[in-house]
């Protein structure tokens, strides 16, 4: 009958449908997937790595990926590799700059573990490396769970394959060319950081093989 023909018709779609999001191709109705490189050039717009701000910047103009990695790349993992690159940067320079807090002597009042009898004092007495040592193992771990939920918050907020490291913060200024520049800006200084935290915990570790430190 008319009713059962119906019925049975809205369960075959169901089950393509089904079938559909466990294989694609299973109910045949899934165009094939095209190549990449047919893909990057049915989309012009679609970014590229020379589109990266900042990408070329630090080699005369010119992207250095010597294993071509950026070749296997679609938009999703660029955005995925700067929104890292851009973590790291921002790490950094807190980094860079708690360091030479640290440094220079300066520090908290107080405790920092009462249970484990261990103050602010004598972390900064310590030093910036082994200062970090002193550090009570479930002070590690609160900060680690600290870490863990702020990136799985953010991450479920704003995707990095999909914002590249934008978090939504309202922007300073709406001319492109002058927002480029400040993201340039932005890289150049965690570029320099990670070096910088990098050649401070060398120059600690191993005396005398960072030229300057401490200053």
């Amino acid at each position: 009958t008319e009713v059962s023909n119906k019925v049975r018709d809205t369960i075959c779609v169901g089950i393509c449908t089904m079938l559909s999001l466990a294989s694609p191709t299973a109910c045949g109705f899934a165009a094939p997937l095209a190549p990449r490189s047919a893909v990057r050039s049915a989309s012009p717009s679609m970014l590229a790595v020379t589109d990266l701000v900042g990408a070329s910047t630090e080699v005369s103009n010119k992207v250095w990926d010597p294993l071509k990695l950026s070749e296997n790349m679609d938009e999703s993992n660029l955005k995925l590799v700067r929104a890292a690159e851009l973590k790291h940067c921002r790490v950094a320079m807190l980094a860079t700059v708690g360091w030479l807090w640290t440094a220079t002597g300066t520090h908290f009042e107080g405790m920092l573990s009462t249970s484990s009898g261990v103050s602010f004092a004598d972390v900064a007495a310590a030093g910036p490396l082994l200062g970090a040592a002193k550090v009570p193992a479930a002070g590690i771990w609160q900060m680690i769970a600290a870490i863990g939920a702020l990136e799985v918050y953010w991450e479920n907020k704003y995707p990095a394959a999909e914002c590249g490291g934008d978090f939504g913060v309202p922007r300073v200024t709406q001319d492109p060319a002058k927002f480029k520049e400040i993201q340039l800006a932005e890289l150049k200084n965690g570029r320099l950081a990670m070096i910088g935290i990098i050649s401070f915990a060398c120059a600690e570790a191993i005396p005398g093989s960072v030229p300057f430190y401490p200053f």
